[in-house]
């Protein structure tokens, strides 16, 4: 007899996260990712009491892939701190692009598609975009401690404005299917707004 393979928690999220980035939450289906994954109904439920607790789950995946990627670039001393917020933002958008300008970014698409339908996955966005904001804020805060950007700016402020202007130019560049709005972004902020001071 062929025992088939125990799926686990971690495959029904990651699964999930792929379908969900894809199709939207609202239009993938519990049957849809059980198919994707090959396992029982019965399995889901073992593992996730609704719908929204599986929500939480791959927001909170989304974000472990994403510090996983942030940690190296936001910790590498060989650059300035400015640059290193740039270069977390160009790393997004090499991710982006490679996916054919699709899927966009978890947090955004959930916050437009259920922040008002759950209070739970509205708060654990909140916070996940939270934790984000503070982490550009800390680097902006060292750019300004070295002169590099005005001591007027208030950091966690501009860090907010960043993040929220980056899932704006995220929303246009998949309605253009192009990466033009994004490096837009890029230029404005780096370049322009925040580019090289007398």
């Amino acid at each position: 007899m062929i025992m088939k393979r125990t799926h686990n928690k971690d495959d029904i999220i990651q699964v999930g996260l792929d379908l969900v980035l894809s199709r939207g939450f609202n239009a993938t289906g519990v049957e849809a990712i059980l198919k994707q994954a090959n396992i029982p109904k019965g399995s889901f439920y073992n593992f996730f009491s609704s719908k929204e607790e599986f929500a939480l789950a791959i927001i909170d995946k989304f974000v472990a892939d994403r510090v996983e990627v942030f940690s190296p670039i936001f910790s590498d001393q060989s650059l300035p701190p400015l640059e290193r917020v740039k270069r977390s933002f160009e790393t997004l958008i090499e991710t982006f692009e490679g996916a054919e300008c699709s899927k966009g970014c978890l947090l955004g698409n959930l916050g437009q598609e259920m922040a008002d339908q759950f209070a739970n996955v509205r708060q654990r966005l909140e916070h996940s975009l939270q934790e984000w904001i503070k982490a550009v804020s800390r680097l902006l805060l060292q750019a300004q401690k070295e002169h590099a950007i005005s001591t007027d700016m208030n950091t966690e402020m501009l860090a907010e404005n960043l993040i929220s202007s980056f899932q704006g130019a995220l929303l246009y560049s998949k309605v253009k299917k192009s990466p033009e709005p994004l490096k837009n972004f890029i230029h404005l902020y780096f370049d322009v707004f925040l580019g090289r001071r007398e």
